[in-house]
């Protein structure tokens, strides 16, 4: 019954949103072009790069290379250091490649899915500096999301050391690595493109009919989609406020970063709601450091 219910509801959303996009259908297709050439000059050739690199090393067995080098835990350390420099939702990518290999356990996913949901570092010193009058806070808002999230890791990381299974299969051709590495890269850009692109229409056009107060303006784009929510805090001239609110956005992803994540994991058993759990620690966390480090 509650199954046909939700079903039910899907459909009527759906319905009344494909009766909106045809009435505006001159919004939709020019939102359509705007978002496709964003995603294409800013989020594709850095995501390409770094995914199919990604899944390279691991077929070439680097973290066991790291592992035996700097005797830690090499899974953690590149999921880590690659979601950090890479930013979400890339995270999920490299837990479900790993997991799929069989480096680590459904146990250690799990863990890794709690504390990896990294901000791009140059979208954050880069794009968000500027709606500061002091540039600092952007460095301030950086440094307590990577360290609300090092935090949690170190809280809730397991007492018993996993053992990581390694690879020891003869290594194919690099070109067939390297053919099977772009296919899986290509694959998740699509799925993050279109999950995009879906909540990206529907707040245009709420946009276009709802009218707010400043504050819940600002929170309803910031939730469908965080990079314009971001943004519209320019509109805010007290930069705490401000910071917060940023900090609120990156430390969820919005709606459409946690649906992308969903989606990537959709075929493993990992737990989304260890995912959406550890966005709250982070954001209580962030706020808590933040706030601490400009009254220093």
């Amino acid at each position: 019954m509650k199954k046909n219910y939700k079903s039910n509801l899907i459909i009527i959303l759906l319905v009344f949103l494909l009766i909106l996009y045809l009435i505006n259908s001159p919004l939709v297709i020019k939102s359509i072009l705007e978002y496709t050439k964003l995603f294409l000059e800013k989020l594709f050739p850095a995501s390409f790069i770094f995914f199919t690199i990604s899944s390279l090393l691991i077929d070439y067995n680097f973290i066991e290379k790291v592992s035996k080098s700097l005797h830690i835990n090499g899974a953690i350390f590149y999921v880590v250091v690659m979601s950090l420099v890479s930013g979400f939702p890339s995270g999920s990518k490299y837990i479900k490649d790993l997991l799929s290999k069989n480096i680590i356990s459904l146990k250690t996913a799990n863990y890794l899915i709690l504390f990896t949901h990294f901000p791009n570092p140059i979208f954050i010193l880069g794009s968000v500096s500027i709606l500061f009058k002091n540039t600092r806070y952007a460095l301030y808002i950086l440094i307590a999301l990577i360290v609300s999230n090092l935090i949690i890791g170190l809280i809730l990381k397991p007492k018993e050391k996993e053992r990581i299974t390694y690879n020891n299969k003869d290594y194919q051709s690099f070109s067939i690595s390297l053919s099977n590495a772009i296919k899986d890269s290509i694959k998740t850009l699509i799925l993050i493109y279109g999950t995009s692109v879906f909540f990206y229409l529907i707040i245009t056009v709420l946009n276009h009919y709802l009218s707010l107060s400043l504050y819940n303006y600002i929170l309803m784009n910031g939730i469908f989609d965080l990079t314009k929510g971001i943004f519209l805090t320019s509109l805010i001239r007290n930069d705490i406020r401000k910071a917060i609110l940023v900090i609120l956005f990156t430390s969820f992803g919005g709606i459409s970063i946690n649906m992308q994540v969903k989606s990537i994991i959709s075929d493993t058993k990992i737990n989304y709601y260890n995912f959406l759990i550890g966005r709250i620690f982070q954001f209580i966390i962030s706020c808590i450091i933040f706030l601490f480090i400009v009254n220093w």
